[in-house]
């Protein structure tokens, strides 16, 4: 993983990822999260329908 002078170590974004999965980092669904920060994504991020349809692609395209 080659580091850019913005990015996180490892360590540190699992510890971030972490923290939301966990509550920690308040995270509506759709938010974007930068390291321990939730911000508001763009309004495709918060439709219901486009997120199904995501879903569906996604284990459409993990099936076996």
């Amino acid at each position: 993983m080659a580091l850019t002078p913005f990015a996180t170590g490892r360590d540190t974004a699992g510890r971030c990822l972490a923290d939301v999965v966990l509550g920690r980092t308040q995270a509506p669904t759709g938010s974007y999260v930068d390291r321990g920060r939730a911000d508001r994504s763009s309004d495709e991020s918060y439709d219901p329908r486009r997120e199904a349809e995501l879903w569906e692609a996604a284990q459409r395209f993990t099936a076996s």
